[in-house]
């Protein structure tokens, strides 16, 4: 069925930035957002919109070794589902998502882009599962190319299959 390949985790080496350079949190999600826009994935309003969220909803993730973002915003935004991934050379400061007022220095952003706003919540819960292997969220940091990062994402991605469970 169409719908659910929307559904699915997928990754693209067009949407993955090894050691970005970021100044601030606003700063990594505008360039993370630039080949989504240009690609034709998300609407004009997306980072915008990104941000905002943010300010009330913050996306900042403690994890067993490092500190994650994970921006996103409502489907209404969003042309084609994709998740953006970036290493940054320097954390960026984001605010907690279990605690607000804590800052939290932030040294990998999944950006998440979703058309359905069914797909979510499956979207987050397979990332969670990636975020949970503190070997290959490390792999992940070291790697210099968004080839080397794709690569290693698509391994570790749970395929589609026909039996759902």
């Amino acid at each position: 069925m169409k719908g659910e390949s929307q559904m699915a985790l997928k990754f693209e080496e067009a949407f993955i930035y090894p050691k970005l350079d970021a100044k601030s949190y606003e700063d990594a999600v505008r360039k993370m957002s630039q080949n989504l826009l240009k690609e034709g994935y998300v609407t004009s309003e997306y980072p915008d919109q990104v941000l905002a969220r943010e300010k009330n909803f913050p996306t900042g993730l403690v994890l067993a070794n490092m500190n994650i973002g994970i921006p996103h915003t409502e489907a209404e935004y969003v042309k084609k589902t994709a998740v953006a991934v970036a290493t940054l050379r320097e954390p960026v400061k984001v605010h907690s998502m279990i605690d607000p007022e804590q800052e939290l220095p932030v040294s990998m952003m999944f950006m998440i882009a979703v058309s359905d706003p069914k797909g979510q919540v499956t979207i987050l819960r397979e990332l969670m599962r990636l975020f949970q292997d503190q070997d290959l969220m490390e792999k992940i940091m070291s790697e210099d190319t968004a080839s080397g990062i794709y690569k290693l994402l698509k391994s570790n991605t749970v395929k589609e299959q026909s039996s759902k469970s």
